[in-house]
């Protein structure tokens, strides 16, 4: 069932203790580590380019095989996570994600890069589900919004990193790009290091069996899949979710990963002042994502959502109207789509999803919905180079209507979300 009562019958905010925020920090190295490999991937394509001669067809098959790998991962991790227990998939995952970046690291040629990318984005595809799913299980439920709209902090502080390292090293041509990947490595295995032998997250999960709410699940087999899509209630969540998440993420996907691309050769600037222009813009994302998990269990993210999808239309439509051509309005572009993504992106579509479902099928919806999505990525990517090559102008229009569609389709997420809402504050009144 939904856990809207939960939240309508909750309190006045809680306080999250330390223990909590150490919670959201290690499960959100998901989304650091899963921010990390596609920006740098992002970063090198350009270098990579003129290291090996690749074309804009080989550039783009390298940008699908990641998103397809993610996707893969999210669709069969998620479900993993739910049969044989979230904290044992949370960890596994992350030695072959240090693999996965570690071959590209070493990569000597295109073969070592495509098989690195399709093995990390396999691994950050099963991780960042099952991450997510730990907080919404582990978290009591009157805090769990903030918890999981944290992960996504620590997805825009992943780009803000990764942007920065890349403006240090990027004279350093592909030596530069290699330590990028170097860095992830380094990082994936200290995480990995800490799910494996931290007594405080075995504490916080003694503890969540302990409550009395939906939480008390976790130990429970997980639920079948012919009810998750059976029921009408959990098969309308996933299509609304699915949907949002093919909408935006079509924009942020396309957006995230080629922005650097676009920059260097639509826009004409060097690879010094776009990573630089990306980093402050990034910043600034990461402290609009600050302020989200601080309301995401309040009512202001719901007019929040509404400010934020609509500057995302506003700032792809400034980019469509000039061509991309114009290196300043770029840069009015990335802030735009930065300002409103932490509002009205993935932190919020994470949110529903963990609010929409119970404990013990939740890495598996949100696996789902974001394979789905990320499906449609792969595919969009494999050609986004050429659309590139041939009109910038046309991408960013398809980039416009991926966002308008993004907030037509979350208008109809909130207003499912009220009214569940209201019905359960009838009940509590009642009961």
């Amino acid at each position: 069932m939904s856990t809207s009562t939960n939240r309508a019958a909750s309190p006045a905010k809680r306080p999250v203790g330390k223990k909590l925020w150490y919670l959201a920090t290690v499960a959100g190295m998901a989304s650091y580590l899963d921010a990390g490999v596609i920006v740098s991937v992002g970063l090198s394509l350009s270098l990579w380019r003129r290291e090996f001669g690749l074309t804009a067809g080989t550039i783009g098959m390298i940008s699908a095989a990641l998103t397809f790998s993610i996707a893969v991962g999210s669709l069969f991790g998620g479900r993993l996570a739910d049969m044989f227990g979230r904290r044992r998939m949370f960890t596994l995952d992350l030695l072959v994600y240090v693999v996965g970046v570690a071959l590209i690291a070493a990569a000597v040629n295109p073969s070592m890069i495509v098989v690195g990318v399709v093995i990390a984005g396999l691994a950050a595809g099963a991780d960042l589900p099952t991450s997510v799913a730990v907080v919404a299980e582990l978290a009591p439920a009157e805090v769990r919004g903030r918890l999981v709209a944290f992960t996504q902090v620590m997805w825009g502080i992943g780009i803000a990193v990764v942007t920065a390292l890349g403006f240090v090293v990027s004279k350093m041509g592909i030596s530069g790009a290699r330590l990028l990947f170097v860095h992830l490595a380094v990082l994936g295995a200290m995480t990995w290091a800490v799910r494996t032998f931290s007594t405080l997250m075995q504490q916080l999960e003694d503890q969540a069996h302990a409550r009395a709410d939906d939480a008390a699940q976790a130990g429970g087999p997980a639920l079948p899949l012919r009810e998750l899509f059976g029921r009408r209630e959990f098969r309308t969540a996933l299509i609304l979710t699915a949907c949002f998440y093919v909408a935006w993420g079509l924009m942020a996907n396309t957006w995230g990963q080629f922005k650097a691309y676009f920059l260097t050769t639509v826009s004409g600037a060097t690879q010094s002042s776009a990573t630089a222009w990306l980093f402050i813009a990034t910043v600034v994302g990461v402290l609009a994502g600050v302020v989200f998990a601080g309301i995401a269990d309040g009512p202001w993210r719901r007019p929040l959502f509404f400010l934020g999808a609509v500057g995302q239309i506003i700032a792809m439509l400034l980019g469509a109207l000039t061509g991309g051509e114009t290196f300043w309005i770029m840069v009015l572009v990335l802030f735009g789509f930065n300002l409103g993504y932490p509002f009205a992106g993935e932190a919020i579509y994470k949110v529903w999803t963990q609010e929409s479902f119970p404990v013990n099928a939740r890495a598996t919806a949100q696996g789902f919905t974001n394979a789905v999505a990320r499906f449609v990525f792969a595919g969009f990517a494999a050609i986004t180079p050429q659309i590139m090559d041939d009109s910038p102008s046309l991408l960013l229009w398809i980039l416009v209507g991926c966002a308008t569609g993004a907030l037509l389709l979350g208008s109809l997420l909130i207003r499912r979300d009220n009214a569940e809402s209201m019905q359960a504050a009838r009940r509590v009144a009642v009961s």
